[in-house]
């Protein structure tokens, strides 16, 4: 009896163990995705606020299994092109993309043309082979000819990201 009563404290200690760190494992985020994301980029200046359509429209995302536990590497590649790596962890069933700097060059029209210098988080959930990502951008616009300065930051974007079969 003593012997049947440790055993089933162990397999409850097992299972109790498993339960509370399954939540927290990248391995239902792991595989390859195609995205789209949909949203504007708001660039604050002095006289007005402009708005500017994400431009990292469509692609695909790799979701790999990171070096620490939790932690996930994560490689994004538009149709134009670029490509990203990103870094992140899945906390509490949740993944969060870390903070990605980089600088792009924007033309939005032929008087107001510059660098920015953007920061990308995000955070989301999967549900039926889909993560839908809340995008945070934020940063700053500098005006090519004149110098202004303007801050950057997001309005409703969001990426869609559905598991390739």
């Amino acid at each position: 009896m003593k012997a049947s009563v440790i055993s089933a404290i162990l397999v409850f200690g097992i299972l109790a163990g498993c339960f509370s760190s399954c939540k927290d494992s990248p391995r239902q985020y792991i595989g390859e995705y195609t995205y789209q994301s949909d949203g504007t980029i708001t660039i604050g200046m002095l006289v007005e606020d402009i708005d500017v359509p994400v431009t990292d429209k469509m692609g695909q995302m790799q979701i790999m299994k990171g070096d620490e536990k939790g932690k996930v590497t994560i490689l994004k590649s538009s149709i134009t092109g670029e490509i990203k790596r990103l870094s992140g962890e899945v906390s509490d069933g949740e993944l969060k993309i870390d903070e990605y700097t980089y600088e792009k060059e924007i033309e939005l029209d032929t008087i107001i043309n510059g660098k920015a210098k953007i920061t990308y988080t995000a955070k989301g959930n999967l549900r039926d082979n889909t993560i839908v990502l809340d995008d945070n951008y934020s940063g700053f616009f500098t005006e090519k000819e004149s110098g202004a300065v303007g801050t950057i930051r997001s309005n409703n974007a969001i990426t869609i990201a559905k598991l390739n079969d």
